[in-house]
């Protein structure tokens, strides 16, 4: 061997050993550009099925998102609401109106986005029946997308997502109170967690000392309203005075108000984030980055996107810019001071992004 080869052989050698190590990770470990800060992307309802069943099979998987592509990059993690199963097994729930199956090789455009974690609480996650559920988490888990809220029993539906980013923990619990009595998880039987307080507060119970900081998302509310319910306001001031260090709802496909509660922030809905349907009453949508330090929220940022999959847009997203976000963010901010918190005098506007700084 000449000293040439045995130089290439060295390189491939190290190079081969980084891959392995990155590959092999498993505590999941996200390096950012800031090693004191871990910046977690929160979307709404994400549905696989109608409208964008039929642009992916015309365009293309990566044409829903293609304009979000680089967007989506600057983030740490990406979580969302998966409001289908994604799979070619199980039988169609008998009671429903309304049902969502996703392809399997849809996934493709989960992975292409980089969506990380979804949740699977919510009132569709069985629309194929319990077979139809594990083998969604199945379909998420061989290509590496995290999952909370669903299981094959009562105790794995409430175990959390894990994320950890710069060695800042958080753990992400999901929970749905929209959806039907045998979608829930028994505790020998599979399905979702249900979003009940005493659970809840359980689970913040049980994972608080582990993590820096506990995460909520809740599938609730009423469709189409600007307004959380009195009940869901409760409950969210219940599970940040359990523990709980932000809350992220959907369900309404619209977004609602925002809250700071306790120096915390209680995003009621997000809306939608990526959905098959055409609705009249849809609107435009909001994605929510959180910034953590490793002892604190450091801030937010809200994104506006462009409404529900219109026949104008095409079932293709992208963020609003001039004056369409600056009305869609100050109209979140008058739906938000019925709320009467800090977050409608404190959050700055800035062109298309709306900020709160801790």
């Amino acid at each position: 061997m000449t000293f040439r080869d045995f130089l290439l052989f060295i390189f491939i050698f190290l190079l081969a050993g980084c891959s392995s190590m990155n590959s092999t990770n498993p505590d999941k470990k996200i390096i950012n550009n800031n090693p004191q800060e871990a910046r977690i992307l929160f979307a709404g309802d994400l549905m696989l099925d109608w409208g964008i069943q039929d642009i992916i099979i015309k365009e293309g998987v990566e044409y829903p998102l293609k304009n979000l592509k680089e967007f989506l990059h600057r983030f740490d993690y990406r979580f969302c609401n998966l409001e289908c199963p994604i799979t070619s097994k199980g039988e169609v729930h008998p009671d429903k109106k309304y049902v969502f199956r996703g392809k399997p090789e849809h996934i493709a455009l989960l992975k292409y986005a980089e969506i990380n974690g979804v949740s699977l609480a919510n009132n569709h996650a069985c629309d194929y029946g319990r077979t139809g559920l594990l083998d969604t988490i199945d379909n998420l888990t061989k290509n590496k997308i995290d999952t909370a809220g669903a299981g094959e029993n009562l105790k794995s539906a409430h175990l959390p997502l894990t994320i950890n980013i710069n060695n800042i923990k958080l753990a992400v619990l999901a929970y749905a109170s929209v959806a039907y009595d045998d979608s829930f998880a028994g505790k020998n039987s599979p399905g979702i967690a249900m979003a009940k307080i005493e659970l809840i507060k359980d689970d913040i119970k049980k994972y608080k000392s582990s993590y820096d900081f506990i995460i909520v998302s809740i599938h609730w509310g009423d469709e189409y309203s600007e307004y959380p319910s009195d009940r869901d306001i409760k409950i969210a001031h219940q599970i940040i005075n359990s523990g709980a260090d932000a809350v992220l709802g959907h369900h309404p496909h619209i977004f609602q108000g925002i809250e700071i509660y306790e120096d915390k922030p209680i995003i009621y809905s997000l809306g939608n984030f990526v959905f098959g349907s055409v609705n009249e009453d849809a609107r435009e949508n909001i994605v929510v980055e959180i910034c953590f330090l490793k002892n604190r929220i450091k801030s937010f940022q809200v994104f506006p996107l462009n409404g529900n999959g219109n026949s104008k847009q095409h079932f293709q997203y992208s963020l609003l810019k001039g004056d369409a976000a600056s009305a869609s963010l100050g109209h979140l901010i008058n739906i938000s001071k019925p709320l009467k918190s800090k977050f409608t005098q404190n959050s700055i506007i800035d062109g298309a992004v709306l900020s709160y700084t801790f």
